[in-house]
């Protein structure tokens, strides 16, 4: 009945909101701004699972509904101001209560899973051909800060200035006060993270989703850390033929210093469209060197390195990455998610001591769908951590290799509406009462936009 009542939300939402774009498709921005906004409907289905050694599995529960609606203000020379409110709630369709279940957290703002709306951005902005300067609450866009969401990604208070006065060159500095962890984050830190502070953020955030904390705080869960927050600069060049070189240092005052570089060659004129591009992931400890001091940074330095090759041909898309790290973790903090082979649960490659590799393969079966899948395969770490929503033990290292694959279609009905189904199986480095914990999540996303 729950799958049922799911596909004719999904069919009445596609339906509803098919009318009201051919409706307003043409709508000009009114004087007093505009608003825009995206729903999304988020349902696991019953058969997801999370299988150890315990004698019963468990079943996988997080059927939720929200979105956010931004409202950006008419420009006036150069300025204006933007205000976002992002929300979710349960549909009523969750079986939270069963003993053997395991609700999906990462698509709540809460721990009890009750409503939740968030002010994530508030900001005002200048821009012109040259300058473009942002104040206040907002989303970073860096491979630092980027990282998958479900409702609300990982906000922040930060003051950012770009220049692009350089020809071929783009510079950004960034001074990051505070930090406010997404719906997402407690994924990140351990519900299927495993508790080893390398899936993008560094606390348990089930309490705290959408509250603006000290970046400090943040990092190192010490409400007592006083720093000078996190300074980073960001470099983008695009003066070599068919190439873009990005540079970006976030420098955490007595923290850390974490360093990310990356090119990626795309030639234009190729008959077999393909690129080629290389990374590296590196991170220091500075100054009073709190990280290391808390133990979250297992040695004074760490690094991840990266090649990706895609392939277009038709309609088809194929890719291949490589990442490998050293032999330290490499702790990550502040949202970031830029390595190659990370899939939506596993971001094994910030380990120590890890080869990854990644297969991808997506394919347009029509104009309006396509398939999307991927493999990718990691080495057992030598990094400790544990399955952490069921083992109450201590960190231990892990006893497997692992890996996550995904079978997904991509529905686009209209322009503004798309449907993401499909499953994703992976298999954890660590045990439970002596058996691999093993997961599979079957979900449905509806999400329009308007």
């Amino acid at each position: 009945m729950k799958k049922i009542t799911v596909l004719l939300l999904a069919v009445f939402l596609s339906i509803t909101l098919s009318a009201q774009e051919k409706q307003v498709e043409a709508k000009e921005e009114s004087k007093w701004g505009k608003l825009e906004g995206q729903l999304r409907l988020y349902h696991v289905f019953s058969p997801a699972y999370i299988k150890s050694g315990r004698p019963t599995d468990n079943t996988i529960e997080g059927s939720t509904i929200g979105g956010h609606l931004r409202y950006l203000s008419p420009e006036f020379s150069g300025f204006g101001a933007t205000a976002a409110v992002y929300y979710a709630r349960g549909t009523g369709l969750n079986d939270r209560y069963h003993a053997d279940s395991i609700m999906a957290a990462g698509r709540f703002f809460t721990r009890n899973y009750s409503p939740k709306a968030v002010l994530g951005e508030a900001n005002v902005h200048y821009k012109d051909k040259t300058h473009h300067a942002i104040a206040g609450r907002y989303k970073i866009n860096t491979p630092i800060t980027n990282a998958i969401f479900t409702y609300m990604p990982n906000m922040y208070q930060a003051f950012q200035y770009t220049n692009s006065a350089l020809d071929s060159t783009k510079i950004s500095l960034l001074q990051i006060e505070k930090m406010a962890y997404g719906n997402r984050s407690p994924v990140e830190f351990g519900l299927i993270g495993e508790v080893t502070r390398t899936g993008g953020v560094a606390q348990n955030g089930l309490d705290t989703r959408g509250d603006f904390i000290d970046i400090e705080e943040q990092t190192l869960g010490d409400s007592s850390a006083k720093t000078d927050g996190v300074t980073a600069l960001g470099i983008e060049n695009t003066s070599i033929p068919d190439t873009k070189l990005r540079l970006w240092d976030f420098y955490g005052h007595n923290i850390m210093n974490m360093l990310y570089l990356d090119a990626t060659y795309t030639p234009k004129d190729a008959s077999l469209p393909y690129s080629l591009a290389g990374q590296y992931l590196r991170i220091d400890s500075i100054g009073d060197a709190l990280a290391l001091k808390t133990g979250f940074m297992d040695s004074t330095s760490a690094y991840v390195v990266g090649l990706k090759a895609t392939v277009t041909y038709n309609k088809a898309f194929l890719y291949l990455a490589y990442n490998h790290s050293g032999n330290s973790r490499l702790f990550n903090p502040w949202g970031g998610d830029p390595a190659y082979t990370s899939s939506f649960f596993s971001k094994n490659a910030y380990r120590a001591n890890v080869d990854a590799y990644k297969l991808g393969f997506n394919y347009q079966l029509l104009d309006t769908l396509k398939l999307i899948t991927s493999h990718a395969q990691y080495s057992k770490s030598t990094t400790e951590g544990k399955f952490a929503p069921i083992d109450a033990g201590a960190l231990k290292l892990p006893e497997n290799d692992a890996f996550e694959s995904a079978f997904l279609f991509s529905y686009n009905p209209f322009k503004k509406l798309n449907i993401l189904g499909g499953l994703i199986y992976k298999t954890s480095e660590h045990n439970y009462l002596n058996e691999q914990v093993k997961v599979l999540d079957l979900d449905l996303l509806v999400t329009y936009k308007f």
